[in-house]
């Protein structure tokens, strides 16, 4: 029995160090991405989202409120070119939210994040 709560402790520490890490590496990927040009928009918002992503489930809302006040682009990465697009980005992780000034990727915004924040950065 204590080999096996050694076990379960040892595969959660491990689980969650990997969580860990791949949010910290999207959180860097992201940072990258920011004086990059796009065409996708000039002045907005670009919502990267999955319908399948919890999270992205959650930020729904809050893109809703968002569409009240800017231009929002909302692009199902489930979909070949919306893969593509995310690709092209190096966007690895939904829900990915980018605001887009004059054609250049100002700020992007990895997981959930309340619609007043996004707005402070447009």
């Amino acid at each position: 029995m204590e080999n096996i709560l050694k076990l379960a402790t040892l595969f959660l520490v491990l689980f969650f160090g990997f969580m860990l890490g791949l949010r910290f590496y999207a959180s860097l990927r992201s940072k990258k991405m920011q004086g990059r040009k796009i065409d996708l928009i000039t002045d907005g918002v670009v919502y990267f989202y999955s319908e399948r992503c919890g999270a992205c489930k959650l930020m729904k809302p809050e893109i809703e409120k968002l569409k009240e006040k800017v231009e929002v682009l909302e692009i199902d990465v489930a979909k070949p070119e919306g893969f593509k697009n995310a690709q092209n980005l190096g966007i690895m992780a939904t829900p990915t939210t980018l605001v887009v000034k004059d054609g250049i990727i100002k700020r992007a915004f990895v997981g959930v994040v309340k619609h007043q924040r996004i707005l402070q950065e447009v």
